[in-house]
Formats: structure tokens, C-alpha cells, sequence
């Protein structure tokens, strides 16, 4: 039988090697893990272990040889890694518990959108690895998506449409992306033009 473990953003980088046999996206710090033989508070894991999580720094050229190792690998740290859209749909399902998808499927997709980074959306990002690198995120860097957290609003929004039968309309979503990364760039740009205009010229003396 599963177990239940609540989880917050930040232990969830704990849960990279465990099996998810089911998930209620939309109370999204429930998870339901299999082959657990004891109820493990990842809260009291993180406080056992401290507040420091490892970071091992790379040279551009480790960093490189890692990115085009990870990207050809099927699974990393135990995890089955999707290799295109339609495969991530079929993963996710199969993670699901159906009740979790039932909910899901209902939920308007405006509110699937501000809940997109906690719970599931966290999980894919961290367990698809899509920070470091893998297969999954290499196939939505080919079809225009480059950033990690528009990957999975990419995902989880196509797959809701995917299960209502409607068309996943993909291309909508990475012009939406293109188009807030136009306008954050044109402010920036407005900014800087700004700040070169109040500059005060040096007086002469």
C-alpha cells in the first residue's frame, strides 16, 4: 500500500530516487510513494541533515560533457525520463492515481496555470532534470522552449488540454513565451535608455 508523505518546495529534492505511484495534483503537497516501508518526514530529514544542500561547481566544458551524457539517458537517479511530448503525456497519466486526474480534468485551465510550480510541477522539474540537463528537456529545447520553468507550464498545460480532448496547441504556448520574453526585454531596454538619459553630463572645469 502506498504511504502518504507531505512535502513543502524544498524537500521535494529529496524524493529524486523514489518511486511515485501517485499523485493528487491539485493538493499539491500530497504524494504517494511506493516501497516505503516506514513513514518518512522529509521535514525532520531536512532538519537531521541541515540547512545545506551540496553544490559541486563544473567547469563550462564538465558542465558540457555532463549536458550530452544526461541528454541521451533514458533514466536518471532511478527515474524514467520522457523523450518526447506524447511520451511525457503516457508517464504522467501512469504516475497519476485516478482520482487525482479526474480532478485535474476538470479544473479550469487558468487555475492549473498559478498552480503549476508547486506540487507536479515541481516534481518534473526536479525529477526530469530539467536544470541539468536530460531528454526531455533537450526535446523542448528543440521545439522552442529553453527555460525550466516554462518547460513544465508548457507540459502540464498541454497535457490538461490533452486529456480534454482538445488540441494541445503547442505552438500557442511557446508564442506566448517569445512574446513575454519581447515585452520583459523591450522594458529592460526602456530602463537603460532611461537611466542614460538622467545621467548628468561631467561639469567642466
Amino acid at each position: 500500500m502506498a504511504r502518504l508523505i507531505w512535502v513543502s518546495d524544498l524537500s521535494a529534492f529529496f524524493i529524486r530516487r523514489v518511486t511515485i505511484c501517485g499523485y493528487n495534483i491539485l493538493n499539491p503537497f500530497v504524494v504517494y510513494l511506493s516501497d516505503m516501508k516506514a513513514f518518512i518526514n522529509l521535514s525532520l530529514l531536512l532538519v537531521s541533515l541541515g540547512t545545506g544542500i551540496p553544490v559541486f561547481a563544473q567547469t563550462p566544458e564538465e558542465y558540457q560533457a555532463n549536458y550530452a551524457k544526461r541528454i541521451t539517458q533514458e533514466m536518471i537517479n532511478g527515474v524514467y525520463i520522457p523523450s518526447d511530448l506524447d511520451d511525457a503525456f503516457s508517464e504522467l497519466v501512469r504516475l497519476s492515481d485516478p482520482k487525482g486526474i479526474a480532478e485535474f480534468k476538470v479544473a479550469p485551465e487558468d487555475s492549473i496555470r498559478r498552480k503549476l510550480h508547486f506540487g507536479l510541477g515541481r516534481w518534473i522539474l526536479i525529477n526530469w532534470g530539467f536544470e541539468e540537463g536530460s531528454r526531455m528537456s533537450h526535446y523542448m529545447k528543440g521545439r522552442g522552449v529553453s527555460l525550466p520553468d516554462d518547460m513544465v507550464e508548457v507540459i502540464i498545460i498541454t497535457w490538461h488540454r490533452n486529456l480534454n480532448g482538445k488540441p494541445i496547441r503547442f505552438e500557442d504556448e511557446v508564442a506566448i513565451i517569445e512574446k513575454r520574453k519581447a515585452d520583459e526585454k523591450a522594458k529592460r531596454d526602456a530602463q537603460k535608455q532611461v537611466i542614460i538619459l538622467e545621467k548628468k553630463p561631467h561639469k567642466e572645469k
